[in-house]
């Protein structure tokens, strides 16, 4: 039986909004920023904000053209490909909570700001639909993340809606060892 594929649009803030397809192999996000920041260099609290809430995310690979992790890059790259690796991480986590040993899913983020407008990045997720109830839980901790990062100076000390592990941090799926 094919699943008919699920559709959904946000707008958060007026800080950005987002029109997901989800079919049976993955999901396509189109996320659009009406205005700046569209970088991370202009968002300097970005890695602060990650260690605290998401410490996870900074030692997930990230396939860049200057080979760099993800812990570097993060300081001086798109707001979209930012939000990938979050939404990827929050996915890992939340089917490990499920009771899977290891979790991995892939993303790519794209833009063509002489295509479409400037601010407008098209983010595809690697997930089938047997992963479709992880999917917006992950979501929506990830939407949260995104408006605390891009109200960066109204940082919280702390927010439930994002604990999934107390600051257990995931690489790729796998729980990273403490030091």
């Amino acid at each position: 039986m094919q699943s008919r594929p699920y559709c959904s649009s946000y707008n958060i803030d007026n800080s950005f909004s987002l029109l997901i397809q989800q079919n049976i192999n993955s999901a396509r996000i189109k996320m659009l920023l009406p205005k700046d920041p569209i970088n991370t260099a202009d968002i300097p609290s970005t890695f602060d904000v990650l260690q605290h809430f998401l410490p996870g995310v900074l030692a997930t690979e990230c396939f860049n053209d200057q080979g760099i992790p993800f812990s570097q890059e993060v300081k001086r790259t798109e707001i979209g490909h930012l939000f990938e690796h979050i939404l990827l991480e929050y996915m890992c986590q939340c089917k490990i909570n499920k009771g899977h040993k290891s979790a991995a899913f892939a993303g790519k983020t794209k833009w063509n700001w002489e295509r479409d407008p400037r601010g407008v990045f098209h983010i595809r997720i690697n997930c089938t639909l047997k992963d479709a109830d992880i999917f917006p839980l992950a979501l929506n901790k990830s939407i949260t993340l995104m408006k605390i990062i891009l109200h960066h100076n109204q940082f919280p000390s702390s927010s439930d809606a994002l604990s999934t592990h107390s600051n257990e941090g995931f690489k790729n799926g796998k729980k990273l060892e403490k030091k």
